[in-house]
């Protein structure tokens, strides 16, 4: 199943269930609707809003939206080896987060407390690949790439929600393991030498993680590049809730 197709049936899940949801109110101890953003995010060029909705005493569902514009505050570090450094790299993109979360305790004041969830986050990034290429052979090359990911993870989530005044409320989540499939596309805007791609596919061994899941891994040009990896969520939400 395509990624687009699964963002399709989680956002029909969620709309479905929550109009569900409104028609029982009158059922509910819990009625309650919390917005909020992402305060840190912004210092790494990311925005992100997030919409959770009450379904019960004590779960819900939710969705986060998410744009990245910049690097932000932080410089990008380059990618670099032997005889590659690249220009200043920096993705541009968007990503959804649907969620569920069941709170430990059930509380008529709102959902709040400790919570243990399950998300699934789909993102879409870009960002242009250049510098010069020096080969073995001294041979120099422009690299100029146009550079392409899309992530798929699936997740769970450990967190707690903090309950202020007035409707305001502090959201933590400080443990989200999970997995994700990438797919990595490469388009060449000029011709590059497969020895770069070679030399690039070394480079990404060498951190480790990546030749310890495929040893095999090889990124090439002008066609889609798979790998699944370990992924991690965290964060911090400051919101409202209504």
């Amino acid at each position: 199943m395509k990624p687009n197709t699964y963002i399709y049936l989680l956002t029909s899940a969620l709309i479905l269930i929550s109009h569900s949801s409104f028609a029982q109110d009158e059922d509910l101890d819990i009625v309650k609707n919390y917005i909020s953003v992402d305060p840190i995010l912004p210092l790494f060029g990311t925005f992100q809003a997030n919409y959770e909705r009450g379904i019960g005493t004590n779960t819900s569902l939710g969705v986060s939206f998410g744009y990245k514009g910049s690097s932000g505050v932080f410089e990008v570090t380059q990618i670099s080896f032997d005889r590659f450094d690249s220009n200043d790299l920096n993705f541009s993109g968007f990503k959804i987060i649907p969620e569920f979360r069941w709170y430990f305790q059930k509380r008529k004041s709102g959902l709040n407390g400790l919570y243990l969830g399950a998300y699934f986050k789909y993102q879409d990034a870009s960002a242009d690949l250049g510098g010069v290429y020096r080969s073995r052979n001294d041979e120099v090359s422009e690299i100029l790439i146009d550079a392409n990911l899309k992530s798929s993870v699936f997740g769970i989530e450990l967190g707690y929600k903090w309950q202020l005044k007035k409707g305001f409320f502090i959201d933590l989540i400080f443990a989200g393991p999970g997995f994700s499939t990438n797919r990595i596309t490469l388009t060449e805007i000029s011709a590059v030498p497969q020895a770069f791609y070679d030399d690039l596919s070394e480079a990404l061994q060498d951190i480790g993680i990546i030749d310890f899941i495929d040893p095999d891994f090889r990124v090439n040009g002008n066609q889609e590049t798979k790998i699944t990896l370990p992924a991690w969520r965290y964060g911090i939400k400051l919101g409202y809730a209504f």
